[in-house]
This record gives structure tokens, sequence and C-alpha cells, in this order.
């Protein structure tokens, strides 16, 4: 899902810039939008891109558990990067939940980057199938990433 996030809502520009090196497998993206407290309801989504027009830059933040990224594949062990979904704030304005890519994870060692608490839920309950999946958990504390990281193919 996250190849096909970028392909349906980024820029040529990040098409360009994030395409190439997901496919040669130099970056392992998840798609995170699931939340603990809301499962795929995306209007009660909690996680925050908030725009810091000083910067120019978004802060993406956990701001309570039930925010927490909860069950993405590829998440727990393997993913060094996701397109996480969060509500775009602007000013005291709620825009509604976005798209943005974020590096979790270093390149060089694969540990979580600043502000980053990501790991895997463990064993699944059922059907052993559950459990050949990574499952994960992901919750950010007020991590920057830039502007050109919002998905931005239908923003005006």
């Amino acid at each position: 899902m996250f190849i096909p996030a970028i392909k349906g809502q980024g820029t040529e520009e990040q098409h360009e810039k994030w395409l190439p090196m997901a496919y040669k497998m130099q970056i392992i993206g998840c798609y995170a939008q699931t939340e603990l407290g809301h499962g795929s309801n995306v209007q009660g989504l909690e996680t925050t891109a908030t725009f810091d027009p000083q910067t120019d830059e978004f802060v993406i933040h956990s701001p309570t558990l039930t925010s927490s990224k909860w069950w993405p594949g590829g998440l727990g062990k393997v993913s060094t990067h996701a397109v996480v979904y969060a509500r775009l704030i602007t000013g005291a304005q709620d825009h509604g939940v976005h798209g943005f890519i974020v590096q979790l994870r270093s390149l060089d060692d694969h540990s979580p980057l600043p502000g980053i608490t990501v790991g895997d839920i463990g064993m699944k309950f059922g059907s052993g199938a559950y459990n050949s999946m990574d499952n994960g958990l992901l919750r950010f504390d007020h991590v920057r990433i830039p502007r050109n990281q919002m998905l931005m193919r239908f923003v005006l």
C-alpha cells in the first residue's frame, strides 16, 4: 500500500523522488492509517500533522494512546518509511485527514529515529496465518518533516 498511496496521491515530483527508491528496495514502506482507538474509521483519526510556517515543516504527533498507529503490515520490524495518515492542522483549523511520507528508521542501522516509537505487536489470536505478518505499532512525539513530504496531488 506504500507505493500505491504515493502513486495515487503524490505529485510527479514526489513520484520521481520516492518511487525509484521504493522499487529498488532502498527504502521499505508501509501504509499507516489504522489507529488503536479508531481502527479504519478515518474520520476518527487523532494523529496530527501541524504546519509550522516558520520552518516550512509539519510536526507529526500522536496526542493520545488511542492515536497510536496499530496493525500496519510490515511496520513492526521491516519498514523504514510509512505513508502516515494524520489530521492536517494549519493555525487553528483542522483540514481533515491527509497522507504524509515519514521516515521511521535509520537507513544505516535500522534504529528508530528521534521522536518515533515503533515495534511489533506480537502474536495474534487465532489462526497461525495471522502471525506470519509483521504487524506493528507506531507513535510520534513531535516529529518534524519537510512540507514537501505531504502527499499533494489533490491539495489546492
